[in-house]
């Protein structure tokens, strides 16, 4: 009997620890507040897309990287349709444990996802040097851009595994504190007039400057090439 008994608290507490009973109902919030958090995004990076197009328009190398970024929001617009309808389905009807908890990671997973995609093309936008790799005559650095730059340092997702986070980290992920595409073109223009004055004040600028309208030797130099002798 006290064989029995100790058995029938054994399994009875393993069924609480593995499949937490109530734990569908503490993840239900989460989503919810994540998929809010991810729809108050979504109204960010369309205001960022309006002040790239507008910025697009005095520097062209920027159009490259705002037709991405209209892809980045459509991408993102279809994932908040596809989370939303995943909420309301599960608010109409809980699902169990292990479908709550898969879900609930591959939402967050997803979201990341996008929203690294958009930290990529914030720093295309403050680095000429890799707008340039964006180029129309740079098709294979394009389409690998987002791929290829440095993750963020808080990035904890990886591709093929799924964490839980609280909801508190996804409001830390989300728009707050992030740079805004206004500061992420100020620090373009920073940047590309630290160069114009390093080019101006580089040996040999007074020649460049000479030859800029009628010789190529200006063109070669300022492409890094060393003017003939």
């Amino acid at each position: 009997m006290l064989v029995v008994s100790v058995l029938s608290v054994s399994v009875l507490s393993g069924c609480r620890t593995y499949g937490r009973y109530d734990a569908q109902e503490k993840m239900l919030p989460e989503m919810r507040q994540a998929v809010q958090l991810f729809a108050s995004d979504l109204e960010r990076a369309r205001a960022d897309l309006d002040v790239l197009r507008q910025a697009a328009q005095g520097d062209s190398a920027l159009r490259v990287v705002a037709e991405e970024y209209d892809q980045a929001v459509a991408r993102h617009e279809e994932i908040l349709r596809e989370n939303q309808k995943l909420l309301r389905r599960f608010e109409d009807d809980l699902p169990d444990y292990r479908t709550m908890h898969r879900t609930l990671g591959a939402t967050l997973s997803e979201q990341q996802t996008a929203r690294n995609r958009y930290r990529s093309l914030l720093k295309a936008v403050r680095y000429p040097s890799v707008t340039q790799r964006m180029t129309p005559g740079a098709d294979s650095a394009r389409r690998a851009l987002p791929d290829t730059l440095p993750p963020a340092r808080d990035e904890t997702y990886t591709e093929g595994r799924y964490y839980v986070a609280p909801v508190f980290y996804e409001r830390l992920q989300s728009a707050t504190g992030e740079m805004t595409m206004r500061q992420a073109l100020a620090e373009r223009r920073q940047r590309q007039s630290q160069q114009g004055r390093l080019q101006r004040g580089a040996p040999g600028g007074e020649r460049q400057g000479l030859l800029g309208t009628s010789g190529s030797a200006a063109s070669d130099t300022a492409n890094g090439a060393a003017p003939a002798p």
